[in-house]
C-alpha cells in the first residue's frame, strides 16, 4: 500500500459493538482489566517514554521489564522502603529493540544481568531487532498471534518510534492510535520509546507518559510520570555506569543534586579545587591551594568564597577549607564525570602561621626555590605534601616526605 488505507485497518483491533448502557448496567467484564505491570507507574495501556538523545530511556525500560518477568519490586534501594509501592506483575516481556544492531543487543543483556550476578536469566523475556512491516496481513497480524499464544505477556516494549515509522504507512497519531487498541484488546502495557520534549503533543494520542531527564551528575535521573490513571508524580532515580540497576535516591544525594544545580557551580576552576579538596581528604589553606594549582592569590581567595556561599565547600579552624558535608555523597561521581582534569604534578605546600596565610614576598608559594634555600624556617614553612597525581581522579597517589623538626615550636606535617 503506498498511502494509508483506513478501510484496510477499519476492523482490526476493533472495539465490540456497544449501546448506550445505563450507569446501573454498566458493570465491569472482566477482573483481568485492572492488572497493572507495575503498580502506580504502568498500567494496562499505551505508554509513552519520552527523554532527549543518551537521556537512558533504553536502559529504563529494560529494567523495567526484568522487574515484570521476575515479579519484583522496581526501584528498590538499600536505605529506602518505599519500593512496595511498586511492586510488579510477573508475566512475559517483549522488547522490540529496532534500533540496536545483534552485537547492541548482546551489550544491553550483559549490562542488565550484571546488576544480579548468580541469578539465572529469565526465560520469559524475549528480544528482537526487526520486524515485517505493519500491515493487517504481515506485522501486525504476527504480532497479534504472539500475543494471542502468549496470554501471560503483560508488556511489550518498543525501541524505538522513529525506527518503527518506516514499517506504517499512516501518520504518527494513526500508528500510536493502533497500538493504543491493541494494548486495550490484550489488556497489556505497551511502553513506546520516542526521543522528545516533555510537551511533544503525541503525548496527546497516549494514555501515559513518562519523561526521562539526565541530570548534571550523570548517573542520576529524574523521572517524571504523568497518565490519565495516576496522580503527577516525579521520582529521583540513580543507576551506575556498569549495569543496569535504577534505584531511588537517598536523601543526601538529593540534597548534593539539588546544591550541585547552582548557577555556575561546575565550572572548571570549582572542578579543580573538589579535585584537589577531595584527592588530599583533609583541610587546605588558600595559600595550600594557589601552590597546586599554580593560580593568582587572590583570586582563589575570591573563588573559595563564592563556593562556600555555594555549600560547595565549609571552612574550618583558622581558614581551612574542606568538603560541605551537602555535596560529598556525590564528588566521587562527580569527579569520574569530569577525568580531564587538572594535573597535579609534584609540587610543595607552603604554610605560614595559623592566624596569617598570606603568603610573604619572602615566602611565595609559587616558588619552589625558597623552599630549598630555607627548609627549616618555621617562620617559611610549617609542612610539606608532595602530590603525584594523573588525570584520572581515581589513580593517585599522596605522598608526604619525612622532614626533620628541628624547632621543638615547628607544626608537622598536614
Amino acid at each position: 500500500m503506498t498511502k494509508f488505507d483506513y478501510q484496510a485497518y477499519a476492523n482490526l483491533f476493533v472495539r465490540p459493538f456497544m449501546p448506550f448502557t445505563g450507569l446501573n448496567d454498566l458493570t465491569q467484564p472482566s477482573p483481568i482489566t485492572s492488572t497493572w505491570p507495575i503498580h502506580n507507574l504502568l498500567p494496562a495501556g499505551l505508554t509513552l517514554l519520552s527523554g532527549d538523545p543518551r537521556s537512558g530511556k533504553t536502559s529504563l525500560a529494560l529494567q523495567l521489564m526484568l522487574n515484570v518477568t521476575q515479579g519484583q519490586s522496581c526501584f528498590a534501594g538499600e536505605d529506602r522502603a518505599d519500593s512496595q509501592s511498586f511492586t510488579s506483575t510477573r508475566g512475559r516481556a517483549f522488547y522490540l529493540g529496532l534500533d540496536h544492531s545483534l552485537l547492541r543487543l548482546h551489550e544491553l543483556r550483559a549490562r542488565l544481568l550484571a546488576a544480579q550476578p548468580g541469578t539465572l536469566a529469565p526465560n520469559n523475556l524475549f528480544f528482537s531487532n526487526t520486524w515485517t512491516p505493519l500491515t493487517p496481513t504481515e506485522g501486525l497480524h504476527e504480532l497479534q498471534s504472539w500475543l494471542t499464544n502468549s496470554p501471560d505477556t503483560r508488556l511489550l516494549v518498543i525501541d524505538n518510534l522513529a525506527s518503527l515509522r518506516p514499517l506504517f504507512t499512516g501518520n504518527d497519531r494513526e500508528l500510536l492510535a493502533l497500538l493504543r487498541r491493541l494494548a486495550e484488546k490484550y489488556d497489556i502495557c505497551i511502553l513506546v520509546l520516542h526521543t522528545c520534549k516533555r510537551s511533544s503533543p503525541l503525548t496527546a494520542s497516549v494514555d501515559h507518559h513518562l519523561h526521562l531527564k539526565r541530570l548534571p551528575v550523570s548517573n542520576f535521573y529524574h523521572l517524571d510520570v504523568l497518565g490519565s490513571s495516576l496522580a503527577p508524580f516525579s521520582l529521583t532515580l540513580h543507576s551506575p555506569t556498569s549495569h543496569i540497576k535504577f534505584r531511588h535516591a537517598s536523601l543526601q544525594e538529593s540534597l548534593a543534586l539539588t546544591t550541585l544545580s547552582a548557577h555556575k557551580t561546575l565550572t572548571p576552576e570549582r572542578l579543580a579545587i573538589l579535585h584537589l579538596v577531595h584527592t588530599c581528604d583533609q583541610p587546605l589553606s588558600p595559600a595550600q591551594i594557589t601552590a597546586v594549582l599554580d593560580l593568582d592569590y587572590t583570586c582563589v581567595r575570591q573563588l573559595l568564597s563564592k563556593m562556600v556561599k555555594a555549600n560547595l565547600l565549609t571552612t574550618v579552624s583558622h581558614g581551612h577549607y574542606t568538603l560541605h558535608p551537602f555535596i560529598k555523597p556525590l564528588v566521587p561521581e562527580l569527579l569520574a564525570q569530569h577525568p580531564c582534569q587538572f594535573k597535579f604534578e609534584i609540587a610543595h605546600i607552603l604554610l605560614t602561621s595559623d592566624s596569617d596565610d598570606t603568603p610573604t614576598p619572602e615566602s611565595s608559594p609559587n616558588d619552589p626555590s625558597n623552599t630549598a634555600q630555607t627548609p627549616d624556617t618555621p617562620a617559611t614553612l610549617a609542612s610539606q605534601t608532595r602530590i603525584a597525581h594523573n588525570l584520572t581522579p581515581h589513580s593517585h597517589s599522596l605522598l608526604a616526605p619525612q622532614t626533620k623538626n628541628t624547632h621543638p615550636n615547628q607544626p608537622g606535617t598536614i
